[in-house]
């Protein structure tokens, strides 16, 4: 007999949210190689993984009813598309046509040289998908809209998502003292 078969199982902790530093993301975005730049605010502003950023190409670029949007061919061959703000849009299309950023890795940067680019901008220990994390958590505070965030991001599932975005301390404690006073009342009380 196994004694081991005899402990309980204890689950893992869920994973924590762990958005980039907003500090770090305005260095990076000073980052002298335009190409970096375009990296980290793929990352920041609409929350792309770094292989998706590799992997970007201008055949994924195509204007809609609303605006420009990229074609994303993200995990587990999985397509998407993600709208892009003007600008952003603007300096992709400025490149020309073909990857983003070519390189020797089926013609384009691979993510992993990517995601070494970005984390060098950034300085410090955060990581291209940190940016994604403070991408999903600034967005759910604009907007309180969790489902939105899980569309952007493009996660099956709203628990994923959920694990994306952080609460920040102060509001949760402004929330909880706001309730508090409110209850604290004499007329409350009745």
């Amino acid at each position: 007999m196994n004694v081991a078969d005899q402990l309980p199982v204890i689950p893992p902790a869920l994973p924590r949210p762990k958005p980039a530093a907003p500090e770090l993301v305005a260095f990076a975005l000073r980052d002298p190689d335009k190409r970096v730049r375009l990296m980290v605010r793929l990352g920041n502003d609409v929350g792309l993984r770094r292989g998706e950023v590799a992997a970007g190409h201008s055949d994924d670029l195509f204007q809609d009813l609303d605006g420009w949007s990229l074609r994303v061919h993200g995990k587990g061959s999985r397509e998407g598309t993600v709208p892009l703000p003007d600008d952003l849009a603007r300096a992709l299309r400025a490149l020309g046509p073909g990857y983003f950023f070519p390189g020797r890795d089926n013609g384009h940067l691979s993510a992993r040289w990517v995601g070494k680019l970005v984390k060098r901008a950034l300085g410090g220990e955060a990581t291209m998908h940190q940016l994604r994390h403070l991408c999903a958590t600034q967005l759910h505070q604009d907007t309180k809209d969790l489902r939105m965030v899980q569309e952007l991001l493009r996660h099956a599932s709203l628990t994923t998502t959920q694990r994306y975005v952080a609460v920040p301390n102060g509001a949760l404690r402004a929330a909880v003292s706001a309730r508090s006073a409110d209850w604290s009342q004499p007329d409350r009380a009745a």
